[in-house]
């Protein structure tokens, strides 16, 4: 598939990218997923979206924008937030002039973390946004599996808080892949030491049910046994915003579309269905 870089903005000498890929269907629908990948918001790849899922959306005429974004903790989570803020705005700039592109319309994508910056993001109610989509993400941080060391992760071995954090960066860090970087968010878990790495003021990255309620359109799908993310986040946002539609997956699992399997492949069928539902309904 083809693809272009471009850097969207330079964060203390850290370039930060985004990789565009081109619908390849012969009738582009000339709207563009601008998609979020996850890791905790401390390790990812922007290009993290399974090939097989982003050919999907390529060949059913839909361009995607995949952005870097720095890392925490080495960059607090409400600078991350403004740095993908900015990458919107050069989306918005730039959608004729660097991508080719005829109109600016565009869906939010994020899955897991990449779901938490996608819904900070959509409360900024951008005009030319057709739709939230959020993939096992959440909204808020107040749940006290965030706090409270996981069970889950505490099946892994120990990876004691010193040690991680040896892996923390004297600079900016961009796209670290997970035997990079996992081991840090492996030990914020085990240990419920997670939030400490985002940073001060996570109160104010909150999206409450007043912003939940002047949402656009939002797809969701979440396993009801997600080992890494209350399913509770996706059931009060699905319950707050006045047009949603929401996948429980009777699944016990985290990121279910890590790799091809049918389960997922009828998800992201039903996700190109609502696709093309905004798009007929924004005419």
């Amino acid at each position: 598939m083809r693809k272009q870089q471009f850097i969207y903005k330079t964060w203390k000498e850290l370039l930060l990218k985004v990789s565009f890929f081109p619908a390849t269907a012969t009738e582009a629908k000339d709207k563009t997923i601008l998609y979020f990948h996850g890791g905790g918001f401390l390790f990812g790849d922007r290009e993290d979206l399974p090939e097989a899922y982003l050919a999907l959306f390529l060949k059913n005429g839909f361009h995607v924008l995949a952005f870097d974004y720095p890392l925490a903790p080495e960059t607090p989570l409400r600078e991350i937030v403004h740095c993908l803020e900015a990458g919107v705005h050069w989306f918005l700039e730039n959608y004729q002039s660097r991508l080719n592109l005829l109109e600016p319309d565009f869906f939010l994508f994020g899955r897991s973390a990449g779901g938490c910056l996608a819904s900070i993001l959509t409360a900024n109610h951008y005009q030319h946004q057709l739709g939230l989509i959020r993939f096992y993400g959440y909204h808020h941080f107040d749940h006290e599996e965030f706090v409270l060391p996981s069970p889950f992760y505490n099946h892994y071995p120990k990876v004691p808080p010193l040690t991680a954090q040896q892996l923390i960066q004297n600079q900016p860090t961009v796209v670290s892949g997970v035997a990079e970087r996992f081991p840090l968010y492996l030990s914020a878990r085990q240990y419920g030491n997670w939030l400490s790495y985002l940073g001060p003021k996570l109160n104010e990255l909150t999206v409450n049910d007043k912003q939940l309620e002047q949402f656009p359109p939002v797809f969701m799908a979440q396993c009801r046994k997600d080992p890494d993310v209350p399913i509770v986040s996706s059931q009060q946002m699905a319950a707050a915003v006045k047009q949603c539609t929401f996948l429980e997956l009777d699944r016990n699992a985290h990121d279910f579309d890590r790799e091809k399997n049918p389960t997922a492949t009828d998800i992201y069928q039903k996700l190109l269905d609502w696709l093309e539902e905004q798009i007929r309904n924004r005419k």
